[in-house]
């Protein structure tokens, strides 16, 4: 578990577009004009709809999440936080329904006993789908609990029994855990109806964003000719190109000239 995965670049990289980055090509998606006076450029573009049913954007979701968690458990390493590797699972008497609409609430009442015996910790969790159809969960979590407080407390809770905790070493290590799970959710029609990703509202807590600070997005009126706000901006002596969703972070990432 500790190889370094390939998406620990940045964020804006794995938007950019490349011979194996697919095109998300929904419809009803709206365009985007992207404007940066010190660089006197203007950017015309649709984003990805980012839905993990699209087929091209669920592989870029699960690159740019991979390379998210790279980032976090970076951070939180580097601020004192030992991340372990958790596994919890549903009670062995539910069915495969109830199992995916119970797990949650008994989470939550989980959530709430870890936070009292260890403290305000953070986690990112991603669901898979047992043999048996029944769900269970793999979580990075920062709590510090062992395997055997977590088999007992989801099981007062109404979880199964059956739970695990193990330390990540590195953030490699535990984005290519996360790397994993999520490429199974991609191709496991009984995890379409479910998050893919749930977590601590903290957990991607200073994370850069891959949009330069020199450029204002905004979204274009749908009464509004493109060729005529276009016009309007080469007149004034701008920079103008419509591009793709990938090709725009390529642009953003150029220096003026």
């Amino acid at each position: 578990m500790s190889e370094e995965p390939s998406a620990a670049g940045g964020l804006s990289s794995i938007e950019q577009q490349s011979a194996d980055t697919p095109v998300c090509d929904a419809p009803g998606r709206p365009l985007l004009r992207a404007v940066s006076l010190e660089r006197r450029k203007v950017l015309y573009y649709k984003p990805r709809c980012k839905s993990w049913h699209c087929a091209a954007c669920a592989v870029i979701n699960q690159r740019l999440w991979t390379a998210r968690i790279y980032q976090a458990t970076s951070i939180l390493i580097d601020a004192g936080a030992q991340i372990s590797f958790t596994t919890l699972t549903t009670h062995e008497k539910l069915s495969a329904e109830a199992s995916w609409r119970l797990f949650y609430p008994a989470w939550q009442r989980l959530y709430k006993r870890a936070r009292r015996a260890a403290g305000a910790g953070e986690y990112v969790m991603i669901p898979e789908a047992h043999q048996s159809g029944r769900m269970h969960v793999h979580m990075l979590d920062t709590w510090n609990l062992r395997t055997r407080w977590w088999k007992d407390n989801a099981r007062g809770c109404g979880l199964g029994y059956m739970a695990e905790s193990e330390f990540a070493e590195t953030p490699g290590g535990a984005a290519h855990y996360a790397a994993k799970y999520l490429t199974k959710a991609i191709v496991n029609e009984e995890l379409r109806r479910v998050r893919k990703i749930r977590k601590s509202q903290g957990f991607l807590k200073g994370i850069p964003s891959p949009f330069r600070e020199d450029w204002r997005i905004e979204r274009l009126d749908s009464d509004t000719p493109l060729m005529l706000d276009a016009r309007a901006y080469m007149q004034r002596g701008f920079d103008v190109l419509h591009v793709t969703h990938g090709e725009v972070f390529e642009q953003m990432e150029r220096l003026p000239d």
